[in-house]
């Protein structure tokens, strides 16, 4: 058996990754697009973030316990990215309903399989993890903590980060899960301005919310019945169906009536007894152009340029010419990010790469759908 299928074995918990690859990506245009979503950019290596994903999960779980959750127009798309995953293994979303119902469906699937004991490891598919070795034993201890309750992983802040949302450390449980510490939950916090983070940062008792999560499909079910009702008859009809296309059939005439609601705000910060182990694996949610330029390697001058692209006499900017693209020379410059596809350019301080959504924005507007 290889290293990458030395999975957790049955006999300690029957777990099941549930990777949620529906998003847009737009801080991420124009690279991203609803077409070619930003799980499916190659942006810190020679494989797409995707990719990355199915891998690392598989390496934990194997890959006939790999799920991916996508949106029914991504579908395709996300099949061809990871082929060899199960064709089963894909589960679309008959409409977009934001990651609760995502989630349920994992759930589903798991528990229609292996039982509702099964946990299941909720995955975004879109983070950067630099050192896969480190993140591989923190899910290890994660999935064999979540046979008793809900668990999550929050990342060590390295800097002031006003745009993720934090977990305030609560007691130490005095669990040691392959070498992992555990504590207590003491509280979901939403994105703090400035001074805020600052003081989170100083504190050292809070950490980054990962948006990662680990509980059994039974807990799943039942924190749906306790705060989303109408997810929670989906779900249970969806289980209690005879077989699997009595399950998705199911699934299509009923999801459109599950609550649009994250996880985070459905059932996360709702639940109780809720655990968090610290990790530290190079985690980054490339939630911009700017975290790309933070990934990949810069000349001596803080550089980044990628594709056909050439920078002269610049100075901690990121400059990207993707396949398809015309030649991009850009001179003098600091502290910049252009990008150029085939049919758009964009430019933007590295300090507003926050804002590109807002081009986004104004391009459906104007009803430039090509630019979606």
């Amino acid at each position: 058996m290889s290293r990458s299928e030395a999975t957790i074995p049955a006999s300690a918990v029957t777990a099941f990754a549930v990777i949620l690859a529906g998003g847009g990506g737009t801080r991420l245009w124009p690279s991203s697009r609803r077409a070619r979503p930003k799980q499916l950019l190659t942006l810190g290596g020679s494989e797409s973030l995707l990719a990355a994903a199915v891998r690392r999960a598989r390496a934990v779980v194997g890959l006939e316990r790999t799920l991916v959750v996508t949106a029914a127009d991504q579908e395709k798309q996300i099949r061809a990215a990871v082929p060899a995953l199960p064709a089963a293994n894909v589960i679309a979303e008959p409409t977009p309903r934001n990651t609760a119902p995502a989630v349920g469906l994992g759930a589903v699937a798991a528990a229609r399989r292996a039982g509702p004991d099964a946990v299941i490891a909720v995955l975004p598919a879109d983070p950067f993890i630099g050192d896969d070795r480190e993140y591989e034993r923190l899910l290890r201890a994660a999935i064999a903590e979540a046979r008793e309750t809900i668990v999550t992983i929050g990342i060590t802040p390295t800097r002031a980060e006003t745009g993720f949302g934090y977990i305030h450390l609560g007691s130490p449980t005095g669990a040691r899960p392959h070498g992992a510490r555990v504590h207590d939950v003491g509280a979901f916090v939403e994105k703090p301005d400035r001074a805020t983070a600052e003081a989170y940062v100083a504190s050292k008792s809070y950490l980054w919310n990962s948006g990662m999560f680990f509980l059994t499909a039974r807990r799943m079910f039942e924190e749906a019945r306790r705060h989303l009702p109408a997810l929670a008859d989906v779900l249970d009809a969806a289980v209690a169906a005879p077989d699997e296309a009595a399950a998705a059939a199911v699934v299509r005439a009923r999801y459109a009536e599950a609550p649009s609601i994250s996880i985070d705000n459905g059932i996360m910060e709702r639940a109780g007894g809720l655990r968090v182990l610290p990790g530290d694996f190079g985690w980054n949610d490339v939630g911009s152009w700017a975290a790309v330029a933070a990934i990949r390697p810069a000349d001596d001058r803080g550089n980044v340029v990628l594709g056909g692209a050439t920078l002269v006499d610049g100075e901690g900017s990121l400059v990207i010419a993707d396949e398809g693209a015309p030649f991009v020379g850009v001179v003098g410059v600091k502290d910049l990010v252009v990008v150029a596809t085939k049919d758009a350019v964009l430019v933007v301080p590295k300090s507003r790469a926050q804002d590109v959504k807002k081009i986004v924005e104004a391009a459906k507007k104007s009803g430039r759908h090509d630019l979606l």
